[in-house]
This record gives C-alpha cells, structure tokens and sequence, in this order.
C-alpha cells in the first residue's frame, strides 16, 4: 500500500511538473509571437522550427 501511494505521488507530482514546462512553453511561444508580429493564436512551434531548419540547411548551402 505504501507503493502504490508513493508511485501515486510521484506520478502526481510528474504531472504537475509537465504542466508547469508546458505552461512555460506556452507563455515562450506568445512571446515569441508578439516579438515575431505574429498571430498568438496562429504562431506554431512546429511552423518555426521547420523554418528555422530550413534557413540554417540553406545558409550553411550559401557558405560552401
């Protein structure tokens, strides 16, 4: 019973540590939006850093 309680708590206090980075993120992505001109609401992660991906592939091209 003692487990089960502190592997209950652990994975509770996982949760709440996920929450807290994600809310983290979320608040770095709105800013990065704003600091961008960006739609808040629009602004994806995922749209960034493909972009970013692709300017550095085609930078480090343009240097060779």
């Amino acid at each position: 019973k003692i487990l089960l309680q502190t592997v209950s708590q652990g994975s509770l206090d996982a949760s709440k540590d996920l929450q807290k980075e994600f809310a983290t993120i979320e608040k770095k992505r709105e800013e990065l939006a704003d600091y961008l001109c960006e739609d808040r609401q629009k602004l994806s992660l995922e749209d960034v850093f493909s972009t970013m991906k692709t300017f550095r592939e085609l930078f480090l091209q343009a240097l060779q």
